[in-house]
């Protein structure tokens, strides 16, 4: 009788119990009911496209409640501007960017790699399915996409603090932002210098990556915060602490990509003391 080596046992248990544990898995758009997005006509073998309502309020209804309100979401019901959108990332019937443009509800949940898929309708990921539709990254006037052409040749970051990590959105705004870092690498809690001009003297910077509630325990001028229950609703926290994204969201149309407006200092009094 043939024996089969012991690695090849191995191999063979461990992909048994990646399928048993995939076939377990919840399935978030395993859908039974079609009639609950495509309204009371009946479905045959080509479902119909009509639906009971709009893509984003399907969305939003049946799950995903809070999206519209947790920040950094790609704008939806809105027109395509300065942007090519290609045929199979499908717009709306009346021509804007929906959560269907992106996604497709009935893809698989994994890819054949096992990764989530994301219901992605490319395999692209990260920048790369950004790039899909924004190719004109560095071309003046492009809005959010002319800062990811930006090269610096000197570090605007500086790691003051060893012991807590940054947030995966404030990676990535570093990463392109500040040339002396990559994407990948860990990256500590520091100050972030909003000009060039200003890095020598460490003016004009902001930390990043720090516990807001413990700097507000501390002493001093600049620590003296509201409790962040009393923070602006449009200021967000990365659990508990402060990243790029607290103040800034690539999507805004705010100058400076302010998630509110900073007139007369409003954004900065919305947590510093007068």
């Amino acid at each position: 009788m043939r024996r089969f080596p012991l690695s090849v046992l191995i191999l063979f248990l461990s992909a048994g119990i990646v399928l048993v544990v995939f076939s377990l898995e919840n399935q978030p758009h395993a859908f039974k009911e079609c009639m609950s997005c495509h309204g009371t006509e009946k479905v045959t073998s080509s479902v119909s496209r009509k639906l009971r309502a709009p893509v984003t309020q399907l969305c939003t209804d049946a799950c995903h409640r809070t999206v519209l309100t947790q920040g950094y979401m790609h704008p939806v019901n809105v027109a395509p501007r300065k942007v090519s959108v290609p045929v199979d990332l499908p717009l709306s019937l009346t021509g804007e960017i929906v959560c269907s443009t992106c996604h497709d509800i009935h893809v698989d949940y994994r890819t054949p790699y096992g990764e989530l898929s994301h219901f992605l309708r490319r395999g692209e990921r990260g920048k790369a399915f950004c790039r899909i539709c924004h190719k004109k990254t560095g071309s003046p006037g492009a809005g959010h996409g002319a800062y990811l052409g930006e090269a610096h040749f000197q570090s605007r970051y500086v790691v003051t603090d060893s012991s807590q990590e940054l947030d995966g959105m404030s990676k990535n705004c570093i990463s392109c932002h500040d040339g002396s870092f990559a994407s990948s690498p860990t990256i500590m809690a520091g100050s972030w210098v909003h000009e060039k001009s200003l890095i020598a003297n460490d003016r004009g910077s902001h930390p990043i990556g720090i516990d807001y509630e413990a700097c507000r325990a501390r002493r001093g001028r600049k620590t003296d915060l509201k409790p962040i229950s009393a923070v602006d609703w449009r200021i967000h926290f990365f659990q508990g602490k402060l990243g790029c994204g607290s103040c800034h969201d690539p999507y805004s149309l705010i100058p400076k990509k302010l998630v509110m407006s900073d007139k007369h200092s409003q954004l900065c009094f919305s947590c510093h003391l007068i």
